[in-house]
């Protein structure tokens, strides 16, 4: 799995988020990691409708800056991104066992003093910075686990979305915490793929 990126997200109280995404695979296969062992209850499922709506909205607003179709909202994309979002927020962090390889992943986590779930306009942003934070350079393309989540969310050959969110206070834990997980059909971050995926700024410079 990807090195975990962190940075400090403004608010009325600092919150320490991290971002994930899984490598890039060969073909079209994700590769497979394992992952830490179930260490308690999973928090609530705060997924609903406005969620993905505003989830599609924000990736399809990013997507248009670099050339990118639009998504669509897949019910086994969503399906599978609560599940994950379920078993992400059965441990610390964002280690996770692989998941299908019928989706590319992007994962998120942020702990917080106020009893509300982040949202996904916060998740896709952090991820859409690490384009920024990571470096990502296209006259040298290709994977870096620094700048993978930017990588998937503006995939040229993804097509289909679906994101969870599983969001609580875990027992004996001072913050509340969100894991937002979104999964993209085909997946993206494939060995090989970037230089005609992964399009150049519109309109910048």
């Amino acid at each position: 799995m990807g090195r975990l990126t962190t940075g400090v997200l403004a608010g009325a109280a600092a919150v320490l988020a991290v971002a994930a995404a899984v490598q890039p695979v060969q073909a079209s296969q994700v590769s497979r990691t394992a992952g830490a062992a179930q260490e308690r209850p999973p928090l609530p499922d705060t997924t609903d409708a406005a969620f993905n709506d505003e989830c599609l909205a924000v990736h399809n607003s990013y997507r248009a800056r670099h050339g990118a179709r639009p998504l669509v909202l897949d019910r086994a994309a969503v399906a599978h991104a609560v599940r994950r979002a379920q078993l992400a927020s059965t441990r610390d962090g964002l280690d996770l066992p692989p998941g299908s390889e019928d989706f590319g992943e992007n994962r998120y986590w942020a702990p917080s003093y106020e009893e509300m779930p982040r949202s996904c306009e916060e998740a896709v942003r952090y991820w859409y910075k690490t384009r920024f934070s990571g470096g990502y350079d296209w006259n040298k393309p290709g994977f870096s686990p620094r700048t993978g989540s930017f990588t998937q969310l503006v995939w040229k050959s993804s097509s289909t979305l679906g994101c969870g969110r599983a969001a609580g206070r875990p027992v004996g834990a001072e913050s509340y915490q969100t894991y937002i997980i979104c999964s993209y059909g085909p997946p993206g971050n494939v060995v090989g793929g970037f230089r005609e995926n992964v399009g150049a700024p519109v309109g910048e410079g």
